[in-house]
């Protein structure tokens, strides 16, 4: 973080003035990571309002002779506040109030300059944030089939990574605290709505197969999504990869056995590599490598780094003792939640075909049928007795499995 001097914990005035004094005359900041980290974390402890409140009020208050010094680089800190976070002086109206009547004061204190500073009018809009549009509903299961076969792996892989892209930039800094703090889904709905896309690809990768009347044709379905994975992988999306891998691993799949001997060895190969790619083992080190040597635009498995928030929230409390900041949780959650803002800035190249993008958007809104398992057991039930005692019908879907491991939810 630099060299703040702060130690292992501060109060939030500490904090503050640390960050103010950091900026020089001209209004640079040195090398400290300190100041946008408290920026990025600030809403754990008090609320944007609140915050620009404290150093209104620090505004107002200073004196003595470097009193002009202090209150610009109040406004230094501000501007650096709207330039690295944007978002939040166009969607929380507290925060906007709050701005303008800082430059209200600066302006009766006589000080345009600071006026000028922290100026949000350009900001664009960002309200597609907070939009949770309601998915329509499709009666024909058959156009999702027709869907699937017409589509090559890599326009189905860049289409499901326009989805997931989509969904995982909606994610706000307070849906992920929420879901850290109380553990559940509720009035979450952004979260919700990326877990339930995760959840439908997998579904879907189920229907897909089991929707072939033969083991060979099965196969091919098998083979194929094997390959979208793949193109997924290139594609550094490894959200969408963990839900199709986690489909193929469903005890529906996995117990059709004559289904499995019609798969090339290279396509077996290949399935076993990406399945070990997104194992929990080593609390997901193949993972959590093949995504840091990744550059630029990437998806990560947003079920691992919502665990790590978790375990961080659980060791370290908020407040020490002394009712000051714990600075060491602080830096460890920020740097979670520092590389996920980041991706969600993140730019890509894909050009999708928007029809398309809405019929798989309403296809992964179905779900299974409950007959779904039992269906698996009918189409191949010379396979019924190689199952272990007390599996089949009753088995948990490994994907649903992992889902909560990586999350903890009930789905």
């Amino acid at each position: 973080m630099g060299s703040s001097g702060l130690g292992k914990a501060a109060t939030l005035d500490e904090l503050l003035s640390t960050c103010i004094e950091m900026f020089d005359d001209n209004g640079e900041l040195d090398n400290s990571y300190l100041p946008r980290i408290v920026l990025l974390m600030h809403r754990w402890y008090l609320s944007s309002t609140e915050l620009a409140e404290k150093l209104l009020c620090m505004y107002r208050n200073a004196s003595g002779e470097s009193c002009d010094e202090f209150r610009l680089k109040i406004c230094y800190f501000m501007r650096y506040w709207i330039l690295k976070f944007p978002a939040e002086f166009n969607l929380d109206l507290g925060l906007i109030r709050m701005t303008e009547e800082f430059r209200e004061v600066a302006s009766q204190l006589g000080y345009e300059k600071h006026v000028s500073l922290i100026d949000i009018s350009s900001i664009p809009s960002y309200d597609w944030m907070r939009r949770v549009t309601q998915r329509k509903k499709i009666s024909k299961k058959g156009k999702a089939c027709l869907l699937f076969d017409h589509l090559e792996p890599i326009e189905l892989a860049e289409h499901l990574t326009f989805l997931e892209h989509k969904s995982f930039r909606r994610i706000s800094f307070t849906d992920y605290q929420s879901y850290v703090i109380h553990g559940c889904l509720e009035n979450n709905p952004t979260l919700e709505r990326s877990i339930a896309l995760f959840n439908g690809i997998s579904k879907w990768v189920q229907l897909m197969v089991l929707s072939k009347p033969t083991p060979q044709q099965r196969a091919e379905v098998i083979t194929k999504f094997i390959n979208v994975a793949k193109k997924l992988l290139q594609l550094k999306n490894f959200n969408t990869l963990m839900a199709v891998v986690g489909g193929l691993s469903h005890s529906s799949i996995s117990r059709l056995k004559e289904t499995h001997s019609h798969l090339p060895s290279e396509v077996t190969k290949n399935w076993n590599e990406m399945t070990e790619l997104v194992s929990s083992n080593g609390n997901y080190c193949n993972y959590r490598k093949a995504f840091a040597d990744c550059e630029g635009f990437k998806i990560p498995i947003l079920g691992v780094h919502l665990k790590d928030l978790i375990a961080v929230h659980v060791i370290f409390p908020d407040w020490t003792e002394e009712n000051k900041v714990n600075i060491v949780k602080m830096h460890q959650l920020s740097v979670t939640l520092s590389e996920l803002v980041s991706l969600q800035n993140a730019s890509h190249h894909l050009e999708p075909n928007m029809d398309l993008i809405n019929l798989l958007t309403v296809t992964f809104g179905w779900g299974l049928d409950p007959s779904t398992f039992r269906h698996s057991r009918c189409i191949e039930e010379d396979f019924s007795h190689w199952l272990p005692l007390g599996q089949g019908d009753k088995t948990e879907p490994n994907s649903l499995i992992l889902a909560k491991q990586l999350l903890c939810i009930g789905f």
